[in-house]
């Protein structure tokens, strides 16, 4: 995280904060995990999983982002890929942000 500037960290922090407690349901995958998020008819949440897409590359750029924004019906997806190590990483990371009743982060 030491790419940010101390303003810079501290608005990832909290926009990831805000993102993270909305995840509905977790997924395990090959090498990484796919975070599911309501999709709600503003762009709110596509514009923080815009911001944290950006901000996210530059402090880890080992990792691979799939965003996949369905119908305002459907939930979206963000895929978070990488090499091996990479779901021990993301558990570690974001295992405060755990969906409830997921088992992925367990």
């Amino acid at each position: 995280m030491d790419v940010f500037t101390p303003a810079e960290r501290e608005s990832h922090i909290q926009n990831t904060t805000r993102l993270f407690q909305s995840v509905e349901d977790i997924h395990e995958v090959e090498n990484g995990f796919e975070f599911i998020f309501p999709n709600f008819d503003g762009s709110e949440n596509t514009a923080q999983l815009s911001e944290f897409i950006v901000n996210e590359r530059r402090c880890c750029p080992f990792l691979e982002f799939t965003l996949k924004i369905a119908p305002r019906d459907k939930p979206i997806s963000l895929l978070l890929t990488g090499p091996e190590g990479t779901q021990e990483f993301l558990r570690a990371e974001f295992t405060e942000y755990r969906a409830s009743g997921s088992e992925a982060f367990s």
